[in-house]
């Protein structure tokens, strides 16, 4: 299930939060790390989704750092927590990615 901008109401790149996500990612349903629940396709803006496609995974995590919640996850745990918790995620994604991802319609 895509994720959106509580405030806009659109939809964002489930990767860095960015907006405009062009591409969806098929996947299934999984549980991160705390439990909670991801549900289906995720959906990724161009610039995550050439990363993706390219293998890029360092530069993927990096990019994931920029989402608006994620300086509050370092301030509370610390950098390096934060970064294990978004390469496991990301880790969950490639294993219930489910086909190709296709070019949503704009």
């Amino acid at each position: 299930m895509p994720l959106f901008n509580h405030m806009t109401g659109a939809t964002i790149c489930d990767f860095c939060s960015g907006a405009n996500p062009l591409w969806r990612y098929p996947a299934a349903t999984f549980h991160d790390s705390f439990g909670s629940k991801s549900v289906e396709d995720w959906l990724a803006c161009e610039a995550c989704h050439a990363m993706i496609e390219a293998g890029d995974r360092e530069g993927l995590i990096e990019r994931a750092f920029r989402c608006p919640g994620i300086p509050l996850v370092v301030a509370m745990r610390g950098r390096e927590w934060a970064r294990t918790y978004v390469v496991d995620l990301h880790k969950r994604f490639r294993r219930n990615r489910r086909g190709q991802p296709y070019r949503m319609a704009s």
